[in-house]
């Protein structure tokens, strides 16, 4: 029997309408039972996070207070859809035990790591108990499965440990069963919660694909799949109908609102089907995402991708090449992103994108110590599989820039797209023309008129 995972995100299970639409589509897409990963209720991640941050400062009634409005609002929204009694069993231990793992914060004056991953385990399970409920499924601990080690806030999942997990749930999947479970959660071989970091879910989702050989997985957001462009900068972006995993890495690297890298790899290894499509309109367009490339022209660009906040970092020949090195460290440490470090006789630049406030504080260190930081950067990335049947296509669309001002360029080791620095005042102008040159015209007649 064919085995689907599907899995919802916060916002397609965030109100009434929203899990009477995500209902619809698992009866269409599971009518002979499989997997639903659900996230917690849109919102729900970031109120929890404050309220650990309120405890950890000890204002335990702040605290309380963003629990007793997480609490309506899921009871309320329970109640609507006519669940409220049958769930309110699982429920109250849920509550409760989010009181007290906010009170023991505000006695400690800390929010740990692995006091915030409990606090966490909690929306999602709230959600999967409603979820269960409405889509007429069977509720399951996903951390019975998803086995990680104890690295709380980004656990690393124990790949071996989850796919003998997962046994008894392949045999009950493949007889027929429904059931739901919870995304970004995991646990330690001693039973200690753990989350699995930025695109936890989608990971949870795609990490379970592969334990229980499952033949699709689809991820079901608010966007009509993959598209060729931010559709905010080019009113003629479109979505892609097929891609390859490797068009879908290089996007998800280069700022894309695409599948995290993170959730991405178990498809590579597995070879499942991995589908991107819209709870807001199912019928629409959506995006499969293959282990075997789809055929593109030679030269083809898939998409045209772009991250904003780049600061580059100038070190002077003179500094060799260890100072680079170990202020990129520092800022990865610290949970920047790197984006690309380039050594050359002239000197090395490094160019990272500072993700958290430990990041941004490195980065202010390193400028007051001298090194040159500047701010206003972007990265912009030509992505296709046509790039890897024509390789110097790549520098015949680079022509495209003329005179811009190119702060460097990033190749890597990835043959399917090719990226570049440039002034994040220029993006306006710039991905509309990319897009223009490189994309229109070249994929498939299906992908330009954004049809399956």
């Amino acid at each position: 029997m064919s085995l689907k995972v599907l899995k919802f995100g916060g916002s397609s299970i965030g109100d009434a309408d929203a899990l009477r639409r995500a209902a619809a589509i698992v009866r269409a897409e599971l009518p002979g039972g499989g997997l639903v990963v659900v996230s917690a209720l849109r919102g729900t991640t970031d109120r929890l996070l404050e309220a650990c941050a309120a405890a950890g400062r000890g204002d335990l009634p702040s605290a309380q207070a963003i629990l007793g409005a997480l609490r309506s609002r899921h009871e309320d929204l329970a109640r609507e859809l006519g669940h409220l009694e049958e769930v309110r069993p699982e429920w109250e231990p849920l509550f409760e035990r989010l009181d007290q793992l906010l009170t023991g914060m505000a006695m400690l004056g800390e929010a740990t790591p692995r006091g915030r991953d409990g606090a966490l385990a909690i929306g999602e399970t709230l959600s999967a108990h409603l979820a269960a409920g409405h889509f007429g499924g069977e509720f399951h601990e996903v951390r019975d499965v998803m086995k990680t080690d104890a690295r709380f806030g980004k656990a690393r999942p124990q790949l071996g440990a989850i796919r003998h997990a997962a046994a008894p749930w392949r045999e009950a999947l493949s007889k027929g069963a429904l059931w739901v479970t919870q995304g970004f959660l995991g646990s330690t071989p001693d039973g200690v919660t753990t989350t699995l970091g930025r695109g936890g879910s989608d990971t949870s989702a795609t990490l379970l694909g592969e334990a229980l050989d499952a033949d699709e997985v689809q991820i079901w957001t608010d966007v009509d799949g993959v598209l060729t462009a931010d559709p905010s900068l080019v009113r003629e972006a479109r979505p892609i109908s097929q891609m390859s995993l490797g068009e879908a890495e290089a996007l998800s690297a280069f700022g894309a609102k695409v599948l995290h890298a993170d959730s991405l790899a178990p498809g590579g290894r597995a070879g499942f089907r991995l589908v991107v499509a819209n709870t807001l309109r199912p019928g629409a367009s959506r995006t499969e995402i293959l282990p075997v490339p789809p055929l593109r022209p030679a030269g083809a660009v898939t998409s045209v991708a772009y991250k904003e906040g780049i600061y580059l970092l100038r070190f002077p020949a003179s500094a060799g090449l260890e100072p680079p090195m170990e202020a990129a460290r520092s800022l990865e440490e610290a949970g920047a992103l790197r984006f690309g470090l380039i050594s050359s006789p002239a000197g090395t630049l490094l160019a990272v994108r500072p993700e958290t406030h430990p990041a941004a504080e490195v980065l202010g260190a390193l400028a007051a110590s001298g090194v040159i930081c500047e701010a206003g950067w972007a990265v912009v990335a030509l992505v296709g599989e046509g790039l890897r049947a024509d390789p110097v296509a790549a520098l015949r669309h680079l022509a495209a820039l003329g005179h811009e001002p190119v702060g460097g360029l990033l190749t890597g080791s990835s043959t399917v797209s090719i990226a570049f620095l440039v002034p994040e005042s220029r993006l306006g102008d710039l991905i509309p023309r990319l897009h223009d040159r490189c994309v229109d015209g070249l994929l498939p007649s299906k992908d330009r008129a954004g049809q399956r």
